[in-house]
């Protein structure tokens, strides 16, 4: 134990200082954390921060340099013994913030016994550059034209935000920070570049779990429509097997779609108050209340008040999703996800995606794989895909190489987790995934959204069981008691 910490104090101190010279990469520069840290995380001694500095584009000699904003937040002192290999966090999106996070990890029971890494990966974030859209965020009109052009301007090299260039990061990350080997742990896009690095870099790797799979041999885009009409049908049935919610909600369905027509067809303008305390004047349309629907499925705790939002929006309650979404309605839930990060990086999402995903796909097929009923689900998907396609083609990023359309096979012990109610990375994704990794052990999880470690003490148990030895099955009978769905009810 000794021993362990002697080598913790030599960590610190290497990461407080270059470990390189300034001209070699990759290296570490230390820096004060960027976030306001929650009470009782004291920098320098539970969490570290800093820079990891690579090249941009990795196969150009004369690449620019960028800088990866990194954090290693400790196992506590208390620690009867810290494990020697961390969970380094993989973030989804693409573009998504890691050290949103934090607060989350530090209710984590991962953290009790390993060090956690935190790396905004490049262009998101804190990381330098930033790929983040402010124009979309202020939605100027032709805002992804405007952001493009901008960056292009500023010399980033669009091309070189990708899979493969973020999973080269991660492997030197480990090195850097003198890590012999440690676990990955992906979310949504994080799980794609967890199997980027499973196939490119798996050295020093000891487990992967990935929750929410986005694997490479999937064509998203050509499945989008589908998957939509999928999962709507999946809640509605759900409720109609469910003797109280079925007997509360005995139109569900009809009643959805009935006022997703009426509200297309008569807007409906509704006051809600702002954080600040200011009435802010709203418009829901039908394309706008199905959309909040489906997106809602994206987090479990949301799931169970769905049939009771959508029979609201239909009597006139049109503020009912602003409720759900502060938590006015939702007193009786254990754990609240923090808000969602307004700073995710646009701009880093459409280089992977394009040139990962939308460049070996056809719109056309995209199109005619929608189911042609019902409408109001098939409209919203022609217009996503339009828009996708066409954002694609705007961002002018060129084909990644066919391998990122094939499915990555390893020995690497790995536990693969879905959530049954998932609307974007839908449970039969993680099932192919899991056919190419002959270690790997697949659960699903009801009442699951989109990312389920966290959903319960079973899901966190569960992970904490495989992180202690990813080489043995860890013991998934707790799912069984977690049961149906509890439909939220009214009084």
């Amino acid at each position: 134990m000794r021993l362990f910490r002697c080598l913790l104090c030599l960590l610190i101190l290497l990461m407080a200082a270059p470990v390189q010279a300034q001209d070699e990469l990759p290296r570490l520069e230390t820096t004060d954390c960027w976030m306001e840290l929650p009470e009782g995380v004291i920098e320098g001694d539970n969490i570290q921060c800093g820079y990891l500095v690579v090249p941009e584009d990795r196969s150009d000699p004369d690449s620019p340099t960028i800088s990866l904003a990194v954090a290693v937040l400790r196992a506590p002192a208390t620690a009867t013994e810290v494990k020697s290999d961390p969970v380094i966090y993989l973030a989804g999106g693409p573009g998504s913030n890691a050290m949103a996070t934090l607060p989350i990890w530090l209710e984590s029971p991962y953290l009790q016994d390993r060090d956690l890494v935190l790396l905004d990966q490049r262009g998101t974030g804190y990381s330098l550059p930033s790929l983040n859209c402010s124009e979309m965020e202020r939605q100027e009109e032709g805002a992804v034209q405007l952001c493009h052009d901008r960056l292009i301007d500023e010399d980033i090299n669009l091309q070189a935000y990708n899979s493969v260039e973020n999973a080269a990061d991660v492997a030197d990350l480990r090195v850097a920070l003198g890590y012999d080997e440690w676990n990955l742990f992906g979310i949504s896009y994080g799980t794609r570049l967890a199997l980027t690095i499973m196939r490119d870099h798996p050295e020093g790797v000891r487990s992967v779990v990935l929750d929410s799979v986005y694997p490479l041999e999937i064509s998203s885009w050509e499945e989008f429509g589908q998957n939509i009409v999928d999962v709507v049908d999946y809640l509605f049935q759900a409720c109609a097997n469910d003797l109280q919610c079925s007997r509360t909600y005995p139109d569900l369905e009809q009643e959805f779609y009935a006022t997703a027509e009426e509200l297309n067809a008569n807007p409906a303008s509704y006051t809600t108050t702002d954080s600040t305390g200011n009435s802010v004047e709203n418009v829901l349309t039908g394309d706008t209340f199905v959309r909040r629907i489906v997106q809602s499925l994206y987090t479990s705790q949301f799931i169970p008040y769905l049939p009771f939002v959508i029979n609201q929006v239909a009597n006139g309650n049109y503020a009912v999703f602003d409720d759900l979404e502060s938590g006015a309605i939702r007193s009786m839930v254990r754990h609240q996800l923090p808000d969602e990060d307004v700073s995710d990086s646009e701009g880093m999402g459409f280089s992977v995606d394009c040139q990962e995903e939308l460049a070996f796909m056809d719109v056309a097929t995209a199109l005619d794989n929608i189911p042609g009923e019902p409408t109001a689900l098939y409209d919203i998907s022609v217009t996503d895909i339009q828009d996708i396609f066409s954002i694609c083609q705007i961002w002018g990023v060129e084909a990644a190489d066919q391998i990122e359309t094939q499915p990555v096979e390893s020995d690497i012990p790995t536990l693969v987790v879905a959530g049954e109610f998932d609307p974007v990375t839908p449970p039969h994704w993680a099932k192919s995934a899991a056919s190419h990794l002959p270690n790997s052990f697949y659960f699903l999880f009801p009442g699951g959204g989109h990312g389920v470690i966290e959903l319960n003490d079973c899901s966190r148990g569960i992970m904490q069981s495989f992180l202690n030895d990813p080489t043995k099955e860890p013991d998934a009978s707790c799912i069984d008691d977690i049961g149906e769905v509890q439909w939220m009810l009214p009084e």
